[in-house]
């Protein structure tokens, strides 16, 4: 698995790498978010791109918030863990709405710095497993419900709709949205439903239920109305012809 650390604690990035590399990862390093942003640029000229992204949030030169839009513009398949001191719930979900998938307070464990990675890792390959079934099979045995093909390739009279779920990335009517991996999940479980409320109980079942450190201590509810909130912002932005409403008490539905 390729990572990329980008931390400006010299210290801290080279135990870190140390680490990571001792527990057979494949790790470059960076000390700031313009270095981190050059690394993934020029190594995507050589076809290399990172499995994982490590970024701290607080660097001199470029912030990681600043850094992560460009991060998810160059490698948007990449899974993105933000490394940060600030712990209050504000601070994560700021982390998390820039596009992070996963957030860790400072100080932390290593051992559970590599839980993590791997439970990211594990969704990520998750989504290319079922990218194939997305584009080809029903989404499940109801006869009523519609088909894989009916979401990837819809029509809204002459304007098409392509949700790649492998590439987290929605194409409507000649623009482009690119989604985090939980936004793209929430996305194909919204459609998968269509029509139907989904409760929040389901969509952590379904996307955060894998991740034990998230579902225990971490896990706040409010990351979920975070996710959709960015979600329904990038589908404004594209102007897609549905609407996800918030069914109080229950959850969400995207209505078309």
């Amino acid at each position: 698995m390729k990572i990329l650390l980008i931390e400006d604690n010299v210290k801290l990035n080279e135990a870190v790498t140390t680490y990571l590399v001792d527990n057979g990862f494949e790790v470059k390093s960076v000390f700031n978010g313009v270095q981190g942003i050059n690394k993934i640029k020029d190594d995507k000229k050589q076809n290399i791109f990172y499995d994982i992204i490590i970024l701290d949030r607080i660097m001199p030169m470029k912030d990681g918030l600043e850094a992560l839009k460009e991060i998810k513009d160059f490698s948007p398949n990449s899974g993105v863990i933000m490394l940060t001191a600030r712990d209050t719930v504000e601070d994560r979900v700021t982390g998390l709405s820039a596009g992070a998938d996963d957030y860790m307070v400072k100080p932390f464990d290593v051992k559970e710095l590599i839980a993590r990675i791997h439970s990211l890792y594990r969704r990520m390959q998750k989504n290319k497993l079922q990218a194939d079934d997305f584009s080809n099979n029903n989404l499940s045995s109801d006869p009523e419900s519609t088909s894989q093909k009916d979401i990837s390739k819809n029509n809204f009279g002459k304007k098409n709709l392509d949700f790649n779920f492998h590439l987290n990335e929605i194409k409507f009517a000649g623009q482009k949205a690119i989604l985090t991996s939980k936004e793209s999940e929430i996305f194909k479980l919204l459609l998968e439903n269509k029509m139907t409320a989904v409760s929040k109980d389901l969509i952590f079942e379904k996307i955060w239920s894998e991740n034990i450190s998230e579902k225990d201590e971490d896990f706040n509810p409010r990351q979920i109305d975070v996710h959709v909130h960015n979600l329904r912002a990038k589908l404004f932005r594209i102007n897609f012809p549905a609407v996800i409403e918030t069914i109080r008490g229950v959850g969400y539905k995207i209505v078309f």
